[in-house]
């Protein structure tokens, strides 16, 4: 009988040790993607420890707190970033920049780049119904992750990290605004002019029943008509006359009538 708990005790020692490996492995993956290596290891875990993981023992440590200050350092990061690349825009339109980068799908985004969903630890039945996938759990998890290494490395360190995750801001911005919302960066680009001239947006005809119909607008920038957009609606139209306008100032053969 003892032989037999022996066998049992160093089965499952061995099972231990290669379940430890495993996870540690994982971690280094985790480190490789992030481009940073932590000192101390227990913040990458602790990062890592979503709330649910502990939901017997609540007085044990889990990634919330590294959240709250990964957030703060994220938005500032962000912010310092912004206000360097776009030194004539006001505060309204710098937050509006901030808020594309530091939360919802673009956090997500980062989180499924770095596979989180599969080093999270959570509760069996938060797994169990896919809660390491969730979308709130993998923007909480990258806001953890910056708090970690803002305390492992500083700074300059999470600084590091954030730029080099999320890559060229302007790139991103541009593609963004001009697919997301044409007619917002029409009006950027057009009060960037010294004239400042008006837009306008005129429907020219609109056909079709109820159920399918056709419009077609005519954008004007001052008194020079410059693109016409067609669509299922309106503002679809609008939408895309002025994506066709965006790409004519880009070209930079718009000159203003004088």
């Amino acid at each position: 009988m003892w032989f037999s708990k022996l066998q049992s005790r160093f089965r499952k020692s061995a099972t231990d040790k290669s379940t430890k490996y495993s996870e540690e492995n994982s971690l280094r993956d985790l480190e490789a993607k992030m481009a940073y290596r932590f000192k101390d290891f227990n913040l990458l875990r602790l990062a890592l420890t979503h709330p649910s993981y502990n939901i017997k023992n609540p007085a044990n440590p889990n990634n919330q707190r590294l959240e709250f200050l990964g957030d703060s350092i994220l938005g500032a990061v962000l912010s310092a970033k912004l206000y360097d690349l776009y030194p004539n825009e006001d505060e309204g339109s710098l937050s509006r920049k901030r808020s594309f980068f530091a939360r919802g799908t673009h956090l997500v985004k980062l989180g499924s780049f770095l596979k989180l969903e599969k080093v999270i630890k959570m509760s069996p039945t938060e797994i169990k119904h896919k809660g390491n996938k969730r979308s709130s759990t993998l923007e909480d998890g990258v806001e953890a992750l910056i708090g970690a290494i803002y305390l492992d490395g500083g700074f300059q360190a999470a600084q590091n990290c954030i730029l080099s995750w999320i890559g060229n801001l302007e790139d991103k911005l541009e593609d963004k605004t001009s697919t997301m919302n044409p007619k917002g960066k029409l009006q950027e680009l057009v009060q960037s002019m010294d004239e400042k001239p008006r837009i306008r947006y005129n429907l020219i005809d609109h056909s079709g029943p109820d159920h399918a119909k056709s419009f077609i607008v005519e954008l004007r920038i001052g008194q020079k008509i410059i693109s016409q957009g067609k669509g299922n609606s309106k503002k679809q139209a609008e939408s895309s006359a002025a994506a066709k306008a965006i790409q004519y100032l880009n070209s930079g053969r718009f000159k203003m009538e004088k």
